[in-house]
């Protein structure tokens, strides 16, 4: 997860400096007033009930009109970073595809094609979510806009399709952050300050907590991030199912200041 975290921080960041080219195109990120710009987070663990399936690595590719912009497709819970897009309608064809380290790697699958209908100046974040075995979508117009200066602004999602309600904690003071989530609800986006947070998930209205605490969640000033929890808190394949593929929190920034 830290390396995804890396990654996107490079991405975003690269987003934000990309003032140098005359025209804008598709498949790039820049600030762009007339453009849409969309980034896509596959949130869609395996939850294959068959031992010898579970261990799968089953990416996602996003098609863009027709177009797939990325060399790999996206592996879970990774994004691929906003791209800018026409706004107007926006057609998302959606791929499950076998790692080629998998034995056998197996074809690319089909999950269905999405209208998305983008605004200019807008900012947007699909999620494929549900399992790689019966992948749903969760559609956000996100808000980047700065927080106060010298705080963060968080925008929390509950992406986990067995989760039930929850609440998200900060494990460190022990306040809840968000309440009684159910999965494919989100929050208001509230700002904190800045710094290493641990988060950890309950029983919403309860102190049974989910799972692990997040540790190490590197919260920066003057920054937006998305918190989502992804993955299954029953394992379909007991034994089988790995644990990145189990419910956690994941966290990712849209708008990063270094």
């Amino acid at each position: 997860m830290k390396k995804f975290i890396k990654v996107a921080f490079a991405i975003v960041l690269f987003s934000f400096t990309l003032y140098s080219c005359k025209k804008a195109e598709e498949g790039y990120v820049g600030d762009y007033p007339d453009k849409a710009k969309l980034i896509f987070v596959n949130a869609a663990a395996n939850g294959s009930p068959i031992p010898q399936q579970a261990r799968r690595e089953i990416a996602i590719a996003p098609i863009y009109n027709g177009i797939n912009f990325n060399l790999f497709p996206i592996k879970y819970p990774w994004s691929n970073g906003y791209k800018v897009f026409d706004p107007g309608t926006l057609s998302l064809r959606l791929d499950t595809a076998f790692q080629p380290g998998n034995d056998p790697a197996g074809p690319s699958a089909p999950v269905g094609t999405y209208n998305l209908n983008l605004e200019a100046d807008s900012y947007y974040s699909i999620y494929a979510v549900g399992t790689t075995h019966n992948v749903d979508t969760f559609f956000v117009k996100d808000n980047i806009d700065f927080p106060t200066p010298g705080k963060t602004k968080i925008l929390f999602l509950n992406l986990s399709p067995d989760a039930g309600p929850i609440d998200i904690v900060n494990n460190a003071t022990g306040a809840i952050m968000v309440s009684n989530m159910t999965y494919k609800q989100r929050r208001a986006y509230i700002e904190v300050d800045p710094g290493t947070y641990s988060m950890r998930m309950n029983v919403a209205g309860t102190t049974t907590q989910i799972r692990n605490v997040k540790t190490g969640m590197i919260i920066s000033p003057n920054s937006v991030y998305t918190v989502f929890v992804t993955g299954l808190r029953t394992a379909p394949s007991p034994g089988n199912t790995p644990a990145s593929q189990l419910i956690q929190i994941n966290y990712h920034a849209n708008r990063w200041t270094p």
